[in-house]
C-alpha cells in the first residue's frame, strides 16, 4: 500500500514534493554520469543570472517564488563551486548582489544540451497524460496567489466553528 496515495488530496504537498525530489534525482544522475558538477536545484538561479545579469538575492527568491533562505542556501552553493559571484550593492549596502562568473556562463553552455534532452523528453512525458499538467498547474497556482492555502484551510475551521455554535 502506498500511504501517501491512499491519503490523496491530504498528502497532496507531500506526493509533488516526491514527485519533484524523483525528477530532480534522475536529472542529477545524468550531470554526475556527463560528468558535470552540477545539481538540478541551481539551474533556475543560474538561467534568472544569465537573463538578468546581477540580482539581489531576495529579488531572485520573489521572481523564482521561492524562500528567502532557499535561495541563500543555493547562492552559497553555487558561490563555492565558483559559478556565481556576490558583491555588495552600492545603494544598499545591506543587500548582497549576486551575477554569474565565467564559470557558471561556461556551465550554461556545457550543459545545454543536457537540458535540451530534459525539455524534450519533459514534453513527451507531459504530452503522454490525459491533461495538460502545466496548465493545470497554472491554474492551481493562479488560485493559490488569489486564495492561500491557509486562508482557505483557516476560513474552513472557522466556518466549522460557526455551524457549531449554531447548532448548540
Amino acid at each position: 500500500m502506498d500511504l501517501i496515495n491512499n491519503l490523496a488530496e491530504l498528502a497532496l504537498a507531500t506526493r509533488l514534493k516526491r514527485l519533484s525530489e524523483r525528477l530532480s534525482g534522475d536529472v542529477n544522475k545524468i550531470y554526475k554520469e556527463s560528468e558535470v558538477d552540477f545539481e538540478s536545484k541551481w539551474y533556475l538561479v543560474l538561467e534568472l543570472l544569465n537573463r538578468e545579469k546581477t540580482m539581489a538575492i531576495t529579488d531572485i527568491a520573489n521572481s523564482l517564488k521561492l524562500s528567502h533562505p532557499a535561495i541563500v542556501q543555493f547562492a552559497n552553493q553555487l558561490i563555492k563551486k565558483k559559478l556565481i559571484k556576490a558583491s555588495s550593492d552600492k545603494k544598499d549596502g545591506r543587500k548582497r548582489m549576486v551575477s554569474l562568473t565565467n564559470n557558471g556562463k561556461s556551465i550554461l553552455v556545457k550543459i545545454s544540451p543536457i537540458l535540451e534532452s530534459i525539455k524534450e523528453e519533459n514534453k513527451k512525458w507531459l504530452d503522454s497524460g490525459n491533461a495538460n499538467l502545466l496548465q493545470i498547474l497554472n491554474e492551481l497556482e493562479l488560485a493559490l496567489d488569489e486564495q492561500s492555502m491557509y486562508q482557505r484551510v483557516k476560513t474552513n475551521i472557522l466556518q466549522k466553528k460557526i455551524s457549531n455554535l449554531s447548532i448548540s
